[in-house]
């Protein structure tokens, strides 16, 4: 009989936290401030307090460099890949993976030393259309000898960082509203920080950021992101401004957006908690806003009092929004001389294209210029604050044509961490140089797609970049060209080295200063995770989670990862000297299995293709084309049998338990839509 229970917790291999150290997990305001300047631990997901993503130690440089080995390498049972940036503290490496996942791992040996299961599966079973972001966790946070986790059906969990074992659990979502979570919690002040997402692409939900006391659970405070659509209940000044800002029924009829669905910055300087914000439905302005209005607080940064949750400023990057250019990248904090004085500022590169730089006390915008190629937008007028609009990328005022959007709608710059050097005083950006094609724009929505492009305007065009830029000369300093667009987040350190994974499976380290590649090996997995270092007995680890990790590479998996590469995900540990044989690189070539016949017109098959990219290829990719080893199948692979029960799993909803949705589809489109996945596993044949 198969037993089942809400959380599992499993011990493995007998082994404990390294006995050198105290409490497991003893971090805490004053050891971040007293200690993350030595390197020794990497306490955050930022490395700091000012989320540099930097490390301070050197023994690694560019000198070094080619010196370094494979000290370890531990492969996990996690088939999407991880997102995650792990947090090291006294030789214990904690992480998380697709499904909420949690791993305490020894940094020294790679040893598992345990794992927790929330059983997200089996509690998302009855919400089928969260298995995409249930795919996706971007880490933990550790505090005071907790390990905090989140989980895709919207729980904050605090685990035990000696044993695993649960301590408390509360519900900060409701799955039901359309609300998940796919990024890691925050900790300062003793409070835990969580956001969600899921309010720019679900109806009836309002992003929020909600703080928790760390040794209970209990909420202590929650800062809305946009305002209600019940005015009794805007009372605050902040969402009473924010109020004012909305116009038409969008608030009642779709519930507001705004999430904050990714990495947050706590200053323990000013109490200030900083946090970016998504955008909402519908997507395009007009419709959402008819009668005008800015709509706040929708792609914006935003500073709150950490303690109590009040708002103290906020900076919208993209007024009257109708790209989803969402503002929800990494933060950076700097102190940067500009104009000949000193000034304590916020660093953010969100996806429009633009690198900010603005006073982290009071909000004012000091620079903004384009680190990608930009054409939603000419120039960012610095006395207003206030985008100057381009009309080559407003789609909704050209139907019936395919406007090309640069950047992306999913972003010049995502999750992927970027990173800043202190004493060069560079930000570096991984870069995805690709447009988003519209097409079929209907009242409020529309249908795209990206597009790779390697020449545009008859130069060579790299759709991948790492760019290192000048904040304070607001200018690229060096460029790196990638073959893929979406490529790993980023480290730098001390030792005057920048490292970065990409979609091919290469982790390199390059000059921070001119960009010049001085180290590279291949891991036989696509990365997108950033990187951490450490020190164990004194010698400097470099630590990476190789295996493509995030949503996107379910839609556009060839863009994600290249296909040489379809090894595992592992933990690969590097150091000095070290000479660890490397793992293969490469897993054998799927074999194509018997194909019914097709038969089926053309004309059907259009069909088919349009209903697929339409409503599968959020998780089977473009055209049919899913990522290699995930865990979501690659339906050119589907042999007779699934194509004989295809319209009960695609209708029926025979697969619900394994997250596979059931659609409200017509047989007759269901069976376009098999013949157009037939149509495509006989190409693929055809092209061997």
């Amino acid at each position: 009989m198969r037993r089942k229970r809400a959380f599992l917790f499993t011990l493995l291999l007998g082994l404990s936290i390294p006995a050198a150290f105290g409490a497991p997990g003893d971090v805490t305001e004053k050891r971040v401030l007293d200690e993350a300047d030595s390197g020794e631990n990497w306490f955050l997901k930022g490395g700091n307090f000012r989320g540099e993503h930097f490390s301070p130690l050197d023994d690694i440089n560019e000198d070094s460099v080619s010196r370094l080995g494979l000290a370890w390498v531990r492969n996990l049972p996690v088939p999407d890949g991880i997102s995650a940036t792990p947090i090291v503290v006294d030789g214990v490496a904690y992480l998380s993976g697709a499904y909420s996942l949690v791993y305490a791992v020894d940094a020294a040996t790679g040893d598992v030393i345990w794992q927790y299961d929330p059983d997200v599966r089996s509690r998302l079973a009855s919400h089928p259309s969260r298995s995409w972001t249930a795919r996706v966790n971007r880490g933990v946070a550790v505090w005071r000898g907790k390990v905090l986790a989140t989980t895709a059906d919207c729980r904050l969990i605090a685990l035990d960082a000696k044993t695993g074992k649960q301590m408390w659990s509360t519900q900060t979502c409701d799955l039901d509203l359309g609300y998940t979570i796919t990024d890691s919690p925050y900790v300062g002040a003793d409070m835990v920080f969580v956001g969600n997402a899921g309010s720019e692409s679900h109806k009836k939900n309002r992003g929020y950021v909600s703080a928790y006391d760390i040794d209970s659970g209990e909420l202590k405070w929650r800062f809305f992101t946009v305002p209600s659509d019940k005015p009794e209940e805007n009372t605050s000044a902040a969402m009473k401004m924010a109020a004012a800002s909305w116009s038409g029924t969008a608030l009642e009829e779709y519930g507001g957006g705004g999430s904050a669905w990714n990495e947050m910055t706590y200053d323990p300087v000013s109490g200030l908690l900083f946090f970016g914000t998504a955008g909402a439905l519908p997507y395009v302005h007009h419709v959402r806003s008819p009668d005008g209005g800015e709509n706040l607080f929708l792609s914006s940064v935003v500073a709150v009092d950490a303690r109590t949750g009040e708002y103290a400023w906020h900076y919208q990057t993209v007024p009257e929004d109708s790209w989803e250019y969402n503002a929800n990248m990494n933060i950076v904090l700097a102190d940067l001389e500009i104009a000949g004085k000193t000034r304590n500022t916020l660093l953010i590169a969100p996806k429009n294209g633009f690198h900010y730089v603005l006073d982290r006390h009071t909000g004012e915008l000091l620079a903004a210029d384009k680190y990608a190629k930009v054409n939603w937008a000419t120039h960012i007028n610095l006395e207003t604050g206030k985008p100057v609009y381009d009309p080559a990328a407003e789609f909704w005022k050209r139907p019936g044509e395919s406007v090309a959007v640069w950047p992306n709608m999913w972003g010049a710059h995502s999750w992927n961490a970027m990173a800043f050097h202190p004493e060069l005083e560079l930000v570096y950006i991984p870069v995805i140089d690709v447009p988003t094609i519209v097409t079929d724009y209907e009242e409020g929505d529309y249908s795209d797609t990206l597009a790779m492009l390697t020449e545009v305007d008859g130069e060579p065009f790299a759709p991948g970049k790492l760019v290192a830029w000048d904040p304070v000369e607001s200018k690229p300093r060096w460029t790196v060209d990638h073959p893929l667009p979406f490529n790993g987040g980023l480290l730098a350190t001390a030792g005057n080295l920048v490292f970065q994974g990409d979609a091919h499976g290469r982790f390199s380290a390059y000059s921070a200063e001119s960009g010049d590649k001085l180290w590279s090996v291949a891991t036989g997995s696509g990365i997108t995770a950033a990187p951490a270092s450490y020190a164990v007995d004194g010698e400097q680890h470099v630590l990476i989670a190789v295996g493509a990790g995030g949503g996107i590479q379910f839609v556009y998996p060839e863009m994600h990862a290249g296909t040489d590469v379809r090894g595992p995900t592992r933990l690969m540990a590097f150091t000095l000297d070290a000479n660890e044989p490397l793992p293969a690189a490469n897993a054998a070539e799927r074999v194509l299995p018997p194909l019914p016949e097709l038969d089926a017109v053309a004309e059907r098959i259009d069909v088919g293709r349009q209903l697929f990219n339409w409503e599968c290829k959020g998780c089977h990719g473009q055209d049919a084309a899913a990522r290699y080893g995930g865990s979501v199948p690659d339906l050119r692979y589907a042999d007779s049998d699934t194509h004989a029960a295809w319209h009960g799993i695609v209708i029926g909803g025979a697969l619900q338990a394994n997250g596979m949705p059931r659609f409200e589809l017509s047989v007759e489109e269901s069976e376009a839509v098999r013949q157009f996945v037939l149509s495509q596993s006989l190409q693929l044949r055809e092209s061997r």
